[in-house]
């Protein structure tokens, strides 16, 4: 996507939303653009390290985080088939799926205007708007039709649903899929729901602040309401190692982003947001460094 030059929008839409919904939107509409000091083509999400050789490539180990998910949904080439992208960003890695499956027609969902607007505008540079839909939706409780998609997939957008099982979302991808569909979930996960310590509970409580969020999942809570929902063969498997490589490319993003602003403004004065965002990937590294209580997952299963 290198050269194309996007201006997100700097406010919401008219779209009426849930009063909980205003800071996912205000810090989406401020600092969303702010993402492409961490990925050109804004893959907004942690990388995964397959091979030793990867720890150099930043953007390729957000690609690999891309096929990570694919793989395991198990798309099968060269049939039509309908995913829902739930949370779909700038439609990054829809985008990336319908290069990858020619025959994948891929629905992606955000709540966030200037997400759509600007991820619409990639489409059309790729070409792909026969085959790349993304709409101003809710992932609760959307206007998808029931049992649409083969296939569903969240790569780190379920953290933003309610609650500390995120039930509402889980109930709404099993709405949306059919009865056989696989669905994959990358993301972050509290690994108990037992009090936490007082310093680990500041620097959490922080980052929920910083990136709007009204919790992460605990892991086992969130798989118990997967089965309640009539999914089963869940894999749940922890990728925390897998994705340190690319969390350790965080400082230098940050020093990177904060220089270059100076520089164009010669003044550190920026909205609450794009602060927020720099303290909390910043932050984001002690949390991911307690193992004890934290880790990133990827779960699958089918309906």
């Amino acid at each position: 996507m290198t050269g194309l030059t996007i201006t997100a929008p700097a406010s919401a839409g008219e779209l009426a939303v849930a009063p909980s919904y205003t800071p996912i939107l205000n810090y989406y509409n401020n600092a969303g653009p702010d993402y492409s000091a961490w990925s050109r083509n804004f893959n907004m999400h942690f990388g995964y390290c397959k091979y030793l050789t990867d720890i150099f490539f930043p953007e390729k180990m957000l690609y690999r985080m891309n096929d990570e998910v694919l793989d395991r949904l198990q798309l099968p080439p060269g049939k039509i088939i309908h995913i829902a992208d739930l949370g779909c960003g700038v439609g990054t890695v829809a985008r990336h799926t319908a290069n990858k499956y020619p025959m994948a027609k891929i629905t992606g969902t955000s709540i966030v205007d200037s997400q759509v607007e600007k991820g619409k505008i990639f489409i059309a540079h790729d070409g792909l708007e026969d085959r790349v839909q993304l709409l101003k939706d809710n992932f609760e409780h959307s206007d998808l039709s029931t049992g649409r998609f083969d296939f569903a997939y969240a790569l780190e957008s379920a953290c933003h649903a309610s609650g500390d099982k995120k039930k509402l979302f889980i109930a709404e991808m099993a709405r949306v899929l059919k009865t056989g569909g696989r669905f994959c979930i990358a993301d972050g996960f509290l690994k108990h729901d037992k009090e936490l310590p007082w310093l680990f509970r500041k620097v959490y409580h922080k980052i929920l602040n910083c990136w709007a969020l009204p919790s992460f999942a605990d892991i086992s809570g969130f798989s118990a309401a997967l089965k309640k929902h009539g999914f089963k063969e869940i894999r749940i498997e922890e990728i925390s190692l897998r994705i340190a490589p690319s969390v350790a490319y965080v400082p230098w993003t940050c020093i990177k982003f904060v220089a270059k602003e100076f520089w164009k403004n010669k003044s550190f004065r920026l909205k609450k947001e794009r602060w927020n965002n720099v303290t909390v990937s910043l932050l984001g590294m002690i949390l991911g460094s307690h193992r004890k209580h934290f880790g990133y997952y990827i779960i699958s299963g089918i309906k």
